[in-house]
């Protein structure tokens, strides 16, 4: 199996045909046009502002730019994929150097990527991956994210476990890979004996998390003002951090680590929960990593260069025992 511990890449083979476009749109959060003192444009469609990780990332890499010659125009998708296409196809209209896409949906995001491959204007994928067109991909495998999730919860369930999974949003490829990850290390490590006892799409929202566990809560009891499941895997912080409080609020989770609780992203407030113990595990997707990364790949491309088609920024999992590091 493969483990990715490193930022990495695969050889680019001719992607791009690079043309350095003047007259593009400056302005955070729109893809108005403006003066661009003779920057190198890039466009940036976020899949949405709403999303915890998405504008850490967004704030990571506009600290990276500053004071730079990159100017990056920040547009909010808001999970609607059309809305993505529609502000990609505003900033290769006005001529942006580089495209920055995070796809709300890796097949709808394609005519954007394609529209840009036409106008030889390079796209970076960043953290999501379009389903195809040439494209450079910048972040970590979400695979990993959900085998790191699986491991801890091998090496941690007692006997016969029973846990729950709270999935990302239904046909993301993102989503099935973190999910498929985590069923794949429980399988490697022989932990046939954990049975999931449900499996319910997210969203990857806070709120439809803790309205899901809510229902757990009332589907799965012990009739003695407990439950009968061991732990809570969910494919991100904020559906991590719904189902604490849900737990927390029906008085189930009434100390640290009685049930086991792992989320994705490594946000402040589940390195938080994690060193409250009431969470048991969160997997920092490294957004200063991936801006750092991306803000590589610019570089390179203001330059005339050929990126190679893959950054990998590998995931790090944050228990109990490493916490402290990350404080």
């Amino acid at each position: 199996m493969k483990r990715n511990k490193r930022i990495g890449a695969i050889a680019l083979a001719g992607l791009f045909s690079l043309s350095m476009l003047a007259g593009c749109s400056g302005g955070t959060d729109s893809a108005e046009g403006g003066s661009t003192d003779g920057k190198f444009e890039v466009g940036y469609v976020n899949l949405a502002n709403t999303d915890v990780f998405c504008m850490s990332r967004i704030d990571a890499l506009n600290a990276a730019v500053e004071g730079t010659d990159f100017n990056v125009s920040v547009s909010d998708g808001n999970n609607d994929p059309q809305k993505q296409v529609d502000f990609a196809n505003s900033f290769l209209a006005k001529g942006v150097d580089a495209l920055i896409l995070v796809p709300s949906d890796s097949e709808a995001i394609v005519p954007a990527v394609t529209a840009a491959n036409s106008a030889n204007v390079p796209v970076i994928c960043l953290g999501i991956k379009s389903n195809s067109g040439d494209f450079i991909y910048v972040g970590s495998e979400n695979y990993e994210a959900g085998y790191m999730q699986g491991e801890y919860m091998a090496e941690t369930l007692p006997e016969n476990a029973n846990v729950l999974y709270c999935a990302g949003t239904a046909g993301l490829q993102h989503s099935a890979d973190r999910r498929q990850g985590f069923q794949d290390a429980l399988k490697e490590a022989g932990r046939d004996d954990v049975t999931i006892l449900a499996d319910q799409d997210g969203d990857y929202v806070k709120d439809e998390a803790m309205r899901i566990c809510d229902a757990w809560i009332q589907t799965y009891s012990d009739g003695a003002g407990g439950v009968t499941f061991d732990a809570i895997v969910c494919a991100n912080d904020q559906m991590a951090l719904g189902c604490m409080e849900s737990l927390r609020g029906a008085g189930v989770l009434t100390e640290a680590g009685e049930i086991l609780i792992s989320g994705v992203d490594g946000t402040d407030e589940a390195v938080q929960a994690v060193a409250d113990g009431y969470m048991a595990q969160t997997v920092l997707q490294d957004a200063p990593g991936q801006a750092e990364a991306c803000l590589g790949v610019l570089e390179q491309l203001k330059a005339g260069e050929t990126p190679e088609s893959e950054v990998i920024v590998p995931f790090q999992s944050i228990t109990k025992d490493n916490v402290a590091d990350y404080q």
